[in-house]
């Protein structure tokens, strides 16, 4: 038996914090983001991990992460390019399905390219809290994020996918044991 918090406790808990992070910028935010979270590909087939619940793969180097973020862009339009700053959260099952939840700040930098398709990267510092396989402790540590998307102008809403990069050892021990890329999905309006 594990001797982490219970997951629906600890899941309640991380949802009304970064409600209570994020409730305090809706006032000045333009665009609201509503993230959902998928899938991990280790870097170093070494670090993968092999007892995956959600693996894809026999040795757990791609594995299925589900989970949900929200922020806010402080940019006037959604439809406007350039650089603004940004705060986002979110929570995801980790490579062995324990609970992982962040927050953050950082800008956006968005460029449009081709009528309506748009490329655009994210620089952030989060804070994290969440354990590893082989520690059962949660911890609370700091992590740099960056990512990069590619998406499109719906008109009322964007939708943009994401590639975004983890280095090893970062993020409350969740990239111990090898470099990660982790894939999602955004939609703002």
């Amino acid at each position: 038996m594990d001797s982490q918090l219970p997951k629906n406790k600890l899941s309640a808990v991380s949802f009304l914090l970064l409600g209570f992070i994020l409730i305090s910028f809706p006032c000045l935010a333009r665009e609201i983001d509503l993230d959902m979270f998928g899938f991990t590909y280790h870097l170093h087939r070494r670090g993968a991990v092999y007892n995956a619940p959600l693996k894809l793969d026999k040795p757990g180097v791609a594995v299925f992460n589900p989970g949900l973020g929200l922020g806010y862009d402080f940019r006037d339009d959604i439809h406007t390019a350039g650089i603004s700053p940004e705060v986002h959260g979110g929570f995801f099952e980790n490579c062995t399905n324990h609970p992982f939840t962040f927050a953050g700040a950082g800008a956006r930098y968005r460029k449009f390219f081709h009528k309506k398709y748009f490329w655009e990267t994210n620089v952030l510092a989060v804070l994290t809290y969440g354990n590893d396989s082989t520690d059962k402790r949660y911890t609370l540590a700091p992590m740099p994020y960056a990512n990069i998307g590619l998406g499109r102008d719906y008109g009322k809403y964007l939708v943009t996918y994401y590639l975004s990069y983890v280095p090893k050892d970062s993020g409350s021990s969740i990239t111990s044991s090898t470099d990660m890329l982790f894939l999602s999905v955004g939609v703002s309006f």
